[in-house]
């Protein structure tokens, strides 16, 4: 089946300006990006120099300290009182005549070898009417695939009994967009039956209540919603419990800046969002190199509506199995947060519909961007000058940042046996994250140097999955407080 369904002029308009594309209509970049990410890295290594070298170092980290401690409060106590609590749901209850219904929509490209489990999850969610018919479709778009993903789709959905309720759209076509957002557009509002989209990558697994845990949130007023995102087998690697763990340290940010009034931010895996919104500003964009941040600013700027932060709203996705992988999925969001700013940042900024705490909030969150070849700079240039003491101050306040949020967010996590973890067990991960954050300040610079110098059409990079999930994930009996 072929399917693109056509968005209309206003709904182009509030997508955003397309803002550089090649000849063959694929996205590239605008000059004027590149310019200001290389203005941006090179001012930041050059500013970040020059303050190690004046002699500002110390009263810089006296200032960074203040305001950093004072910051990470502010999200711990925030993320403790969200606007809207845990939801409590009956498992296996009769959804409510007044809904609402889903479209859990999956993008895939080559992914025969895992959505099977995916299929399965779905057909195990309790969430139906009183005559047990599901209140929820499966769509699928098969963007170009090779291995026969859409026949393997088809005869799990089959074998799980949900056939009537899947359907399946290909993208077909030569030189097309790559990536998931390109991918989605092939399965715009219109093309979904369901009253809530839920948007789940192919490695994804659910528990058998994840859709009647999400239908709690909007019942209560939600109108974009992004679910916990956990990782399998996290305890196979230090790799991967560090991804698993910066996943909950995020969660608390996310979930913190959500309570605070800020500009709280979708999840690729697992965005959650009310049909009519998603067709009120502009559907998907084959421009969006990061689907979930596009898609959560031209909300905000459209609408003021933030997005909400559902902890007991569990799925678990697979780790990226090696470091260079690791690098290659930063780097991608990375860029996609730059591109982001560049381009819907001035939006956000000026709308209308956003209280001023909300803009302060997205302009602080969008700034650590030129955070890290600022701290690269004085790093080194310290380093240089030999005052050690300055540039090892900054790096233990970054360091101590992710460790204190992600010590606080690690109440959320049990050791096996459900048993809460202890203080040690805490500290460790804790630190173990802090460690790994500081890829990101070698993944910021990268992607600003690749933004400016790559030519050609937006490039995605896309994580190979196939790694054997446990057949049924098991439900953390706590959901944080």
């Amino acid at each position: 089946m072929n399917e693109t369904p056509s968005r209309s002029a206003a709904h182009d308009d509030l997508a955003g300006p397309i803002k550089a594309h090649d000849n063959l209509g694929r996205p590239t970049t605008p000059d004027s990006w590149r310019l200001t990410a290389l203005g941006v890295l090179g001012g930041g290594l050059l500013l970040g120099d020059r303050a190690a070298a004046s002699g500002l170092g110390r009263r810089a980290v006296a200032l960074t300290a203040g305001v950093a401690g004072a910051w990470v409060a502010s999200i711990m106590l925030a993320s403790r009182r969200p606007p809207i609590p845990p939801a409590s749901v009956g498992e296996g209850a009769p959804v409510p005549a007044a809904g609402p219904t889903f479209t859990v929509l999956v993008a895939a490209r080559d992914e025969a070898g895992v959505l099977p489990n995916l299929v399965a999850d779905v057909a195990r969610q309790t969430y139906r009417d009183s005559a047990g018919e599901p209140c929820f479709e499966l769509l699928l778009v098969d963007d170009r695939s090779t291995d026969g993903t859409a026949a393997a789709v088809a005869e799990a959905a089959a074998q799980e009994g949900i056939a009537e309720v899947t359907r399946l759209v290909r993208r077909d076509g030569q030189d097309l967009p790559d990536g998931k957002g390109a991918a989605l557009t092939a399965a715009q509002p219109e093309a979904c039956k369901g009253d809530i989209v839920v948007v789940l990558d192919a490695d994804a697994r659910i528990g058998p209540s994840f859709l009647a845990t999400l239908a709690a949130y909007f019942r209560a007023g939600a109108s974009a919603v992004t679910a916990r995102r956990r990782v399998l087998n996290a305890g196979g690697s230090n790799l991967a419990g560090a991804q698993a763990d910066e996943q909950t340290l995020d969660g608390e940010l996310q979930r913190g800046r959500w309570a605070l009034g800020g500009c709280s931010e979708f999840r690729g895996n697992g965005i959650v969002i009310r049909r009519d919104l998603l067709a009120e500003v502009g559907g998907w964009r084959a421009e969006a190199l990061t689907e979930d941040l596009d898609l959560s600013s031209r909300v905000a700027a459209a609408t003021g509506i933030r997005v909400v932060w559902a902890v007991d709203a569990e799925l678990w996705e697979e780790p990226v199995p090696d470091w260079g992988g690791l690098f290659r999925q930063r780097l991608r969001w990375a860029e996609g947060g730059i591109r982001r700013a560049f381009e819907l940042g001035p939006r956000v900024l000026a709308s209308d519909r956003l209280p001023l705490p909300a803009k302060v909030d997205f302009g602080l969150y969008v700034g650590q961007l030129a955070v890290a070849p600022l701290l690269l700079g004085l790093i080194g240039g310290s380093l240089r000058r030999g005052r050690t003491g300055v540039g090892l101050a900054f790096v233990a306040i970054y360091g101590l940042m992710g460790g204190t949020l992600a010590f606080d967010a690690l109440r959320w996590e049990t050791a096996p046996g459900g048993r809460p973890l202890s203080r040690p067990e805490r500290v460790w991960r804790a630190g173990r994250v802090a460690l790994f954050n500081g890829l990101w300040l070698a993944a910021i610079p990268g992607a600003m140097w690749r933004l400016a110098t790559r030519k050609g059409p937006v490039g995605y990079d896309k994580m190979a999955h196939g790694t054997a999930p446990p057949a049924e994930p098991i439900r953390p009996g706590t959901t944080g407080g």
